[in-house]
């Protein structure tokens, strides 16, 4: 039912240690614009504690999160003008498919950097007395949480195929509302609209997740390394394998 905001519990994976990542603690979505009734009874009986927003501060005014849960945190990784503003010159154009990919290829890489703080931040949210369960979310669910969701799961042990499985079932999400919005454009533009540039814009690809992960590995260390570098301590990763991994 809520597979149409992007919602899903993002924990439930074996390592290939045998180790099962906990479900009913960490979830990631879309943003809410709309809830009903069942929704918000459905959301309420997961008990979720906190619910982090990565969208930037503008978005955050433009859209009020109506995700319920007991405390909104704010950790806005601002990509979203930066995006616009690259796409814009190219959606138009025929056979402009590569070039956008590279843009949000670009802009994945980015991101390495300016999601540090905000995944230290929320490590320690994760970590902290009734601090879960709780949700992640961005616009779509699929980019900026999909970044963390990830970033989480490769630090746990999960392997990269199974990593990639899960992050690339935010395209399930997107594909029909892709389908919708292609032809309203192509009606506004009188069919001239090349729907490649649509999926090129807002389906998540292989390729970006692999980028990101290759900037943790080289300019990193790896992706313990990563978050060590945002100040979280040894002590502190290891209570997030305690908290998040069953034996």
């Amino acid at each position: 039912m809520l597979d149409r905001i992007n919602f899903r519990d993002f924990g439930g994976e074996i390592t290939p240690d045998g180790k099962k990542i906990r479900t009913g603690l960490l979830f990631r979505s879309g943003v809410w614009q709309r809830i009903n009734k069942s929704d918000r009874a459905l959301i309420q009986s997961l008990t979720i504690q906190h619910v982090v927003d990565f969208r930037s501060l503008e978005e955050q005014e433009r859209s009020p999160a109506l995700l319920p849960g007991e405390n909104k945190v704010s950790l806005p990784c601002n990509i979203d003008q930066s995006t616009r503003d690259r796409l814009k010159p190219l959606l138009f154009k025929r056979h402009a498919d590569e070039r956008i990919m590279e843009v949000i290829e670009g802009v994945y890489i980015d991101m390495v950097d300016m999601m540090v703080e905000p995944m230290a931040k929320l490590i320690r949210l994760i970590i902290s007395p009734g601090g879960a369960p709780l949700i992640i979310h961005c616009r779509a669910g699929k980019d900026r949480t999909g970044f963390a969701a990830a970033m989480i799961q490769w630090y746990l042990g999960l392997d990269r195929e199974t990593i990639m499985q899960e992050y690339l079932r935010s395209n399930d999400f997107m594909n029909p509302r892709l389908s919708k919005m292609l032809k309203r454009l192509r009606i506004f533009t009188v069919g001239l609209f090349p729907k490649g540039n649509l999926q090129a814009a807002f389906e998540v690809k292989e390729r970006y997740l692999l980028g990101i992960t290759a900037k943790v590995e080289k300019e990193y260390g790896g992706i313990e390394k990563y978050f060590l570098s945002a100040g979280i301590t040894p002590a502190e990763l290891d209570q997030l394998r305690l908290k998040l991994l069953e034996s």
